[in-house]
């Protein structure tokens, strides 16, 4: 019996065009080895949970993370592809919220 195509298939998503990142749409182990959209195999080295991004290119310190074409964050060191993106590489850029009031400048509905 032949594997079907969902068995080779990677586990990610790449959500946007722009994208320099993917989302695992299940969950891997270390060792477990697939080929990015970059060509290259990538190896895991740890386990992940789906929804957990990783580099889908090389991203240099400083270079936006883009997720669903939006900039989520900054690199605050070089990201290898196929690495874990995750708080321990990446400095959101969410704009802070204190004193009551939204991003936008209303107030929270919820005050």
């Amino acid at each position: 019996m032949s594997a079907s195509p969902a068995e080779h298939a990677p586990p990610y998503v790449q959500l946007g065009d722009r994208d320099n990142v993917v989302v695992l749409s299940r969950h891997v182990e270390p060792g477990d080895s697939f080929e990015g959209p970059d060509g290259m195999v990538w190896t895991m080295s740890a386990h992940l949970d789906a929804g957990n991004k990783l580099a889908a290119v090389p991203i240099a310190q400083g270079e936006r993370i883009i997720k669903v074409g939006v900039p989520i964050g900054t690199a605050i060191h070089p990201i290898e592809s196929g690495e874990h993106v995750h708080s321990h590489n990446l400095r959101s850029d969410h704009i802070p919220i204190d004193g009551g009031e939204t991003a936008m400048g209303g107030a929270r509905a919820f005050d």
